[in-house]
């Protein structure tokens, strides 16, 4: 590990950077907004972050029903990335069991915090590596939400490729990922410096008034013809997409269910 730290110095690693954040900031690594830094964070913040997630599981599971015809999710759920629980508290809400994973042992050990707190029992945590190693079940629906966009596009594809596997028949496969940077040629140059080369990254932060230090989650564009390739291939053509606009990007939201049995 510590060659993997000094090597991260120089260009950096995800999987490490994910676990930095978790220990120095990770509400706000999960949602950037100032108040959920965690200079910021007290009940009533705490409280609207957890109130975003249940939003969103909600919006999700609203899609899902309008747009297949005939569907009815309440057996096992999975979230790729589930950080400290923010959509796995509303998922245990609405599943008779959930599976969190997630790279950053740290995060999982503050999402089974949250779970023990709540007295939530049907959730179960489990650390993440790209083949998926340990999670030997198949699901209804598998989940991923800004979570693949800091992942290198070499490596997500082969995630988003083993998620697909432990999808149930007629189950859902629900991912997110940016597919399209809103910048110029220079800009796009100036990022990839300051995502590979964590001296440029320290540069920008001082410039930009924050910690030096602060850790950074590099941004990666996912090739949307390619992930609906994979699914093809896989067998999966009933297919649904939700075009994101944000201020930075474009984001894909793709609902794909696979064929019931």
């Amino acid at each position: 590990m510590m060659g993997s730290q000094r090597y991260a110095v120089i260009k950096n690693n995800s999987d490490l950077s994910w676990e930095r954040i978790a220990r120095l900031d990770p509400y706000f690594g999960i949602l950037a907004a100032d108040k959920f830094r965690k200079e910021n964070i007290d009940n009533e913040s705490r409280a609207q972050f957890y109130e975003t997630g249940r939003i969103h599981v909600e919006k999700v599971l609203n899609t899902i029903s309008q747009h297949f015809s005939g569907i009815a999710l309440r057996g096992a759920a999975l979230d790729f990335g589930c950080g400290i629980g923010r959509l796995v508290l509303p998922l245990a809400a609405k599943f008779d069991c959930v599976l969190g994973v997630d790279v950053s042992p740290t995060m999982l050990a503050a999402a089974k915090e949250n779970l023990t707190e709540r007295n939530i029992t049907n959730v179960s945590l489990s650390l993440s590596d790209d083949s998926l190693a340990r999670v030997s079940q198949t699901y209804d629906l598998i989940h991923s939400y800004i979570v693949l966009q800091h992942i290198p596009v070499s490596r997500g594809e082969k995630i988003i490729q083993q998620l697909i596997d432990r999808l149930n028949p007629g189950g859902v496969l629900a991912i997110q990922f940016p597919f399209r940077r809103k910048a110029s040629a220079l800009r796009k140059s100036i990022v990839k410096l300051r995502e590979n080369l964590a001296p440029v990254a320290w540069l920008l932060n001082m410039i930009r008034g924050r910690r030096w230090n602060e850790p950074l989650m590099q941004m990666n564009d996912y090739d949307l013809n390619r992930i609906l390739r994979i699914l093809s291939d896989s067998g999966i053509n009933d297919v649904f997409i939700e075009i994101e606009n944000s201020s930075f990007n474009y984001s894909a939201f793709v609902f794909a269910r696979r064929p019931a049995v």
